[in-house]
């Protein structure tokens, strides 16, 4: 049975806790679909021996990388449990500018569309913000990829702007949507987040931003 430790206790349906080498296993399968890798930087094929070497480096980098497991809440006949989806990160950490950049991975395409993400980013923004002191957070996503758009968006990141025919994908190339998003972005949405337990939805305004930068309308 997996142990899980959780770092940041979610209200509505996953919290975030230390990854660990017992996760691998699923994270492996996650990494080498292509349905979950065509929307980021990783590429399979993927394996054990890299995965483990990663994890078990995670703690001399922590004072710029940290990364999070990304745990859906399961109920139980106990009370409850978690299930690993994949995780979360806040990257190259940079100080004395109190800048970095965050990125999620969630691998199985069943727990997408679900709040998974948008919750976890809130967490993880808590961590950067309130935890590290971190001042700026930027972020980037291919632009077709309208879903991680959306979380962005929900958790206060602002789209600043685009590099044009950035990355290879599928015999052609796409472009980089840019974000960033600053404390004060995001700590009205947290308040919201912690006095409602309910997650930021898109507005009208944010989904018609969408159809337009990923050329969905």
């Amino acid at each position: 049975m997996t142990e899980h430790y959780i770092v940041h206790q979610g209200h509505v349906a996953c919290s975030l806790g230390v990854m660990h080498e017992g996760y691998l296993p699923d994270f492996l399968m996650f990494a080498n679909t292509i349905e979950v890798t065509q929307g980021v930087r990783l590429m399979p094929p993927v394996g054990m021996p890299e995965e483990r070497e990663w994890v078990q480096n995670l703690a001399k980098r922590k004072q710029s990388n940290v990364i999070f497991a990304v745990l859906v809440h399961e109920p139980t006949a106990e009370g409850q449990t978690y299930r690993y989806i994949g995780h979360t990160g806040i990257h190259a950490i940079k100080w004395p500018d109190g800048t970095a950049v965050t990125g999620t991975l969630l691998g199985n395409s069943k727990n997408w569309l679900q709040g998974y993400g948008t919750e976890a980013k809130l967490l993880l923004l808590f961590h950067a913000f309130q935890m590290l002191g971190l001042r700026k957070l930027t972020s980037e996503v291919k632009a077709f990829n309208a879903r991680s758009l959306g979380h962005l968006l929900k958790c206060g990141y602002r789209i600043i702007g685009r590099y044009t025919k950035q990355d290879y994908h599928y015999g052609s190339y796409v472009d980089r949507i840019l974000l960033e998003v600053f404390r004060e972005d995001w700590k009205p949405i947290w308040d919201a987040y912690q006095a409602d337990h309910a997650l930021p939805k898109l507005t009208e305004e944010q989904r018609t931003l969408i159809g337009k930068e990923t050329g969905l309308v």
